[in-house]
Order: C-alpha cells, then sequence, then structure tokens
C-alpha cells in the first residue's frame, strides 16, 4: 500500500521563486506490514502547515518517521519547522554545510537552516545527513545521490560563487505567458524534440537529495531540485543496485525543479526511460510541482520529452496530486498534461 501527495506550493509575491515542493508519503514496510511517514520538504513557510493538516487527515497519524530535507532553498525547506514543532518527528535526514566547512556566512537561508536544526534537536529529533547510501525501511529508501565528496565539492562551488556575488544561472526574463495560454497551445502530435543536453542549474540544486523508494513492485524516484550531473549519478547507482532501467524500469518520476528545462536533457532521459521509438516503460507516471504563477514551469520541453518516452506528466498548478493504490474516498483522476508547442524561451 502506498500514497504519494504532491501538495500544491504557490508564492505570487515577487520574493524569489514561485515554485516549491512539499510531498507526503505513507507506504507499507515489506518486512513488517506496517506503515510508515516520510515527508521530502515541505515548501514555503506557511505550506508547513498544510503538510500538517494533510497528514493527520489522510494519514490518520501524528507520526512522522521520516523528514528528507532535499535542499535548503526556501520553497523546500522553510516550511518543514512547521511539521518538526507539531507533529512527532522521529528522523529528520538534512544536510549540515556547518559540519563540512569552516565559514558558511554567505550561505543562502541560513538562518532558516540553522533554526529547523535547532528545532528539531529540541524537539528530540534523530539527526542525520542523507548522503548517497544511506537507507530505512529495511531498504525500501535509498539515497542514490548525492555522495558526501560530491556534497562537499558542490558546497565549496556555491560558497564561493556566494563570496564572489556570482549569479547562478541566466538572468531574470519576463514572465512568459500564463499557463492557461500555454494549454491553449496544446498540439495533436508531438513535435520535433528542441531539449537539449545544454542546460545547467546550480551547485546548490545539484546538491539536492535524491531519493528512491520501492514498494509494491513500484520504484518511485524523488529528485528535488538535481540537474544532469547528479541525475548522471544518481542513475549509475540505481543501475548498480537494482538494475539496467530497461529491465527494472521506473514506474515514478519526480521532474526535478519543478520541470525546468535546465535540469534535464535528452542523453538522461534515454538513459532512465529509454528512447521515444524504444521506451523503457510506457505507463510511468511523472508528478511536477509547478506554481500557477510560475509560467516558465512546467517546460513544455520537458513535459513532451517525457511523453515521448512513455510517461504520463501530472503537476499540480495549484492543486494537490495523489499517486496511489487504494482508493482514497472524494479524490478523482486529474487530467494529463497534453503534448505542448516547443516554444518556451527559458
Amino acid at each position: 500500500m502506498y500514497e504519494v501527495d504532491f501538495l500544491p506550493v504557490e508564492n505570487d509575491q515577487q520574493d524569489g521563486g514561485k515554485s516549491g515542493d512539499a510531498i507526503a508519503l505513507k507506504f507499507t514496510v515489506d518486512t513488517t506490514q506496517q506503515p510508515v511517514v516520510v515527508v521530502i520538504d515541505g515548501g514555503l513557510t506557511d505550506i508547513g502547515d498544510d503538510l500538517v493538516q494533510h497528514i493527520r487527515r489522510y494519514y490518520r497519524t501524528d507520526v512522522v518517521d521520516l523528514i528528507i530535507s532535499t535542499h535548503p532553498d526556501a520553497d523546500h525547506l522553510n516550511g518543514l519547522a512547521a511539521v518538526v514543532e507539531q507533529l512527532e518527528v522521529r528522523e529528520l535526514m538534512i544536510h549540515q554545510p556547518r559540519l563540512h566547512v569552516r565559514d558558511v556566512s554567505n550561505f543562502s537561508n541560513l538562518e532558516a537552516l540553522d533554526n529547523l536544526i535547532a528545532l528539531a534537536r529540541r524537539q528530540g529529533v534523530t539527526l542525520t545527513e542523507p548522503f548517497a547510501g544511506e537507507t530505512r525501511f529495511d531498504g525500501q529508501l535509498h539515497v542514490l545521490g548525492p555522495t558526501k565528496e560530491y556534497y562537499e565539492e558542490l558546497l565549496r562551488e556555491q560558497l564561493a560563487e556566494a563570496r564572489a556575488g556570482a549569479v547562478v544561472g541566466s538572468p531574470q526574463r519576463k514572465w512568459m505567458q500564463q499557463l492557461s495560454r500555454m494549454l491553449d497551445q496544446a498540439l495533436t502530435h508531438l513535435p520535433v524534440e528542441t531539449l537539449t543536453d545544454e542546460g545547467e542549474t546550480s551547485a546548490r540544486n545539484n546538491s539536492s537529495v535524491i531519493t528512491l523508494i520501492t514498494v509494491d513492485q513500484e520504484r518511485m524516484l524523488f529528485t528535488g531540485d538535481a540537474g544532469m550531473p547528479a541525475l548522471e549519478s544518481a542513475a549509475s547507482r540505481y543501475e548498480a543496485l537494482v538494475g539496467p532501467f530497461y529491465s527494472v524500469p521506473l514506474t515514478f518520476f519526480q521532474a526535478p525543479h519543478h520541470g525546468s528545462k535546465r535540469n534535464v536533457g535528452p542523453t538522461i532521459l534515454n538513459q532512465i526511460f529509454g528512447t521515444a521509438d524504444a521506451p523503457h516503460h510506457r505507463g510511468c507516471a511523472s508528478f511536477i510541482s509547478s506554481a500557477k504563477a510560475a509560467p516558465k514551469h512546467p517546460s513544455p520541453k520537458v513535459v513532451n520529452a517525457l511523453r515521448r518516452r512513455g510517461c504520463g506528466v501530472w503537476a499540480t498548478e495549484g492543486n494537490s496530486l495523489l499517486h496511489t493504490n487504494v482508493a482514497r474516498p472524494g479524490w478523482s483522476s486529474a487530467p494529463e498534461f497534453p503534448t505542448l508547442a516547443e516554444d518556451d524561451d527559458d
């Protein structure tokens, strides 16, 4: 039994990212036949209360067995304080930069990170760091990345960028058309692929925790804001642990960084899902955490690339999404994203 919930994270203020991740899971551990609850990221501050209410209402518990903080951006981390404060959290997996470098004075969102770690200590929560090779629940949850060495390399890189005042990524551009207008460009056929391997994301995003959860023959991959180098490393670890993707394919995939075209390209998608002509598995579900206020997310190029490779694609866009093999009264099927015109210039 499993339930995977993606809660909507919407930020219509001009104070950073528009989208965010807030994911809750409940699944049964095979060896004990006991349910466990996992939270992966908590969105912005006000999303934390939504997560708490969701867990109490639908999972009928006040216990969270494990929280994974993929990386410390505000749209992923800040809502976790409410979960730690209001629920009984048994373990928090979170990278602690102060354990790896001396000077973290330029580390973005450091106050919120320090406060969350201090709160967890006061609440008696077990604190660990999520590096590749960590497992929980008798191996049903496996951290595929980053390794400790890769994390420390990326940490030094992002601190150097901060000290130099570097701006990571492309300059801010005008917001694209709203999602409703984008959907008006839905096509009846998949166009020629325009997604490339040239996209780059920040060192901070590449430090995101990548997590594999296996339950009831489902293999589910959660990616945070990871980019192509991080995904390639995690994919190699998956194949070493589980087997080749073509013989043991994913059945669920979180498209990273809210569906940005800077985080995936044809090469890594071909490894994970197969080519458009020969996908490994038709029927993989791909969820995207993307806000209505962020019309650049998800990129049509990413939506179409996943669809070409046999994936159904859904995005939050102000609504909760549920992936489950049990009935939940009052919930109905959400429409898949259609094929879109690949004219975004993100």
